[in-house]
């Protein structure tokens, strides 16, 4: 018994520590973009790790630049190894010393940050341009497909002044920020609150899945075809881009 049980808090321990530098390597590599995001013009305006309330639950996104080239919202990852993942999967994969793991497809992460933002700052979604951020060139490889759907943060500045056509006027952005800044929560126990949120958002949305109905804007899931075959996809696409894999 007292094996068992040791075996146990072994077990807890390490699961525990695991999480830990996770959390905190995701946070180093929040930083290292903060970072190259604050050499930007002053015409940008940035937000870093920021949670916003919307509707009835929270959402918390890793950076927003606000300019009059659009409003870049960027998702961070922190990854060693090969990365591989398509739009559409549900599930990107890491592969590193033969083992592989999987990790929630960050387009589609951000792709519902974009669709939160939309909501409440009341743009359209053409404005906000997704940018999907891995962490130092030299320890990631991204992999069957996934290099043109993501960058190094080596690209991240570079990839902001690619985009010169005018989308924004000043006056649209300045209200855009003043809007976000009434929706940024301000609470030291966000981070539980939050989630407690993802938790319960994900038993809604897959019980909505269930019942063929869209879990973002509510419209009726359909079956597509696309580059890398069959999909579930929301019936009011292009305004909602919200797809899962069949």
């Amino acid at each position: 018994m007292f094996i068992l049980i040791l075996a146990i808090l072994v077990t807890i321990v390490s699961i525990y520590f695991d999480w830990n530098r996770a959390k905190i390597k995701g946070k180093w590599g929040e930083r290292a973009v903060q970072k190259i995001l604050s050499a930007l013009p002053d015409k940008y305006v940035t937000f870093n790790n920021i949670y916003i309330k919307t509707e009835n639950r929270t959402t918390q996104i890793d950076h927003i630049v606000f300019s009059p080239y659009g409003i870049f919202v960027i998702e961070t990852k922190n990854y060693k190894g090969w990365i591989f993942g398509s739009e559409q999967s549900e599930f990107w994969e890491k592969s590193i010393y033969g083992n592989r793991y999987k990790f929630r497809n960050p387009l589609k992460q951000n792709y519902s940050h974009i669709f939160a933002l939309h909501k409440i700052l009341s743009l359209p979604q053409n404005k906000f341009i997704s940018i999907v951020v891995f962490i130092d060139k030299y320890e990631v490889a991204l992999k069957g497909g996934t290099g043109n759907l993501a960058i190094y943060s080596s690209q991240l500045y570079d990839k902001i002044f690619s985009y010169q056509n005018i989308l924004l006027s000043q006056e649209l952005v300045d209200d855009a920020v003043s809007r976000l800044k009434n929706f940024i929560i301000q609470d030291d126990d966000i981070e539980k609150y939050h989630n407690i949120s993802i938790n319960q958002y994900i038993r809604e949305k897959n019980n909505l899945i269930n019942q063929g109905i869209c879990p973002r804007c509510r419209g009726k899931l359909v079956e597509r075809n696309g580059k890398y075959g069959s999909f579930i996809g929301c019936s009011n696409y292009p305004n909602c881009k919200f797809t899962k894999d069949i």
